[in-house]
């Protein structure tokens, strides 16, 4: 019994391997085995297709296809990278994932073996050669219209003025609703909040104590490029840190209002922290799912934010 792997990915809109085939082959020492990189989407050449699989064949148990196929799905994120190709491995979105019901039905139309059309890596007998199926529900948020026309006349009777740092904000929001992915949507949720934040000064006491620590570092022997550095981050020390900044706001805006389990200033904590973790590394890193329930309260969180100081803050 003969096993295969086989590796999906999305490729990025904007670039593509320029290839008129359909299928090309990865050239091995060992002839027992066929690693072969073909377009997802049938009829289409590979550059055209934003569907692409690599297909590894001739393993003879399972568990060394799964080795082989995670080794070379290694290599192929270094070597798209190295050609500067985006792919999405599916390891940070959504599954569209048949059920048992779903199978049959589908296996009814197409054939005797289906299997899920997963981004990523997966394994599998090779042989009755299986078909790949996904469903990728999108829906529709509707908002009422009464609600709408209401909000909109009164948005327009008070003629906003909205200065520079907000409508920034504004930008940040708005374009949050056009990411791809459920990482990049939360980032930029929470960017539109820094964007609001003008960090205080700290206390005299404190800005003394760090006008002495600046002066002890300009004394020191220290190399040039590190003094400045040093010196650099002990200026920014002057204020107050962007957790403090949105912790103050948000407590001066929506004091007493509750998001998820939160007041508003641990939920601003507690995202910020997220958002930390997810851009700096910090393990463990949030998973697809707690970014995405996280980033659905955010939503209403930045909204209330952004609009209450003009339109008041509704019910909870």
């Amino acid at each position: 019994m003969a096993y295969s792997f086989r590796i999906r990915f999305n490729r990025s809109p904007t670039d593509t391997i320029q290839s008129a085939e359909n299928e090309l082959s990865v050239p091995l020492p060992d002839k027992q085995l066929s690693i072969v990189l073909r377009t997802g989407q049938d009829n289409l050449p590979i550059q055209e297709s934003d569907q692409l699989v690599l297909v590894g064949s001739g393993y003879q148990t399972e568990s060394e296809a799964n080795t082989s196929g995670s080794r070379l799905q290694n290599a192929l994120m270094v070597a798209l990278a190295r050609v500067r190709v985006g792919a999405d491995f599916g390891h940070r979105a959504p599954k569209g994932i048949f059920t048992d019901h779903g199978f049959k039905w589908v296996e009814e139309q197409i054939g005797p073996r289906v299997l899920n059309n997963f981004h990523g890596l997966i394994t599998f007998q090779s042989e009755p050669r299986p078909c790949f199926v996904s469903v990728e529900p999108q829906m529709t948020r509707g908002a009422n219209p009464e609600i709408f026309m209401s909000t909109l006349a009164q948005a327009i009777a008070l003629q906003l003025q909205i200065p520079e740092r907000v409508f920034l904000a504004y930008t940040l929001f708005n374009a949050s609703f056009f990411q791809p992915s459920t990482d990049a949507r939360f980032l930029f949720l929470v960017m539109s909040i820094e964007a609001l934040l003008e960090p205080a000064l700290r206390s005299t006491a404190a800005q003394n104590h760090v006008e002495m620590l600046i002066k002890q570092t300009k004394s020191s022997s220290l190399p040039v490029e590190e003094l400045n550095s040093i010196l650099g981050s002990l200026h920014w020390l002057r204020r107050e840190s962007i957790n403090q900044a949105g912790k103050r706001l948000t407590t001066e805006r929506l004091k007493g209002r509750v998001y998820g389990d939160k007041a508003a200033s641990e939920f601003f904590s507690f995202c910020y922290q997220m958002r930390s973790n997810l851009v700096h590394g910090n393990f463990p890193v949030p998973t697809f799912e707690e970014v995405g329930r996280v980033a659905a309260t955010l939503e209403i969180f930045v909204s209330d934010l952004l609009t209450g100081p003009f339109l008041g803050y509704p019910a909870q």
